[in-house]
């Protein structure tokens, strides 16, 4: 699977929390998604504790998936590896 970054802009949201009432911040980076079904997927991703927000490329997802209690579980580190472009033989 494949993640495409476009945009290097990352939305970040605060608050204070209903059920610990703690703050929290949560950062957003806007993504395409490769691999996941017939057709690429525009999502959000919630960046990971120490990670500011990716640079504009093509990414390799090297976390794998889990089927948890509410469906399809992920980690919020995919553990994004750029992708090297491939050389013209």
């Amino acid at each position: 699977m494949q993640i495409v970054v476009e945009n290097e802009v990352v939305k970040v949201r605060k608050g204070i929390s209903q059920r610990t009432n703690k703050p929290y911040e949560l950062r957003e980076q806007e993504v395409v998604v490769h691999g996941v079904g017939r057709f690429p997927v525009i999502t959000k991703l919630t960046l990971p504790e120490g990670v500011e927000g990716y640079k504009a490329g093509t990414y390799e997802v090297t976390t794998p998936f889990t089927v948890g209690r509410y469906g399809l579980e992920v980690s919020r580190d995919l553990g994004l590896s750029p992708v090297r472009a491939k050389q013209a033989a």
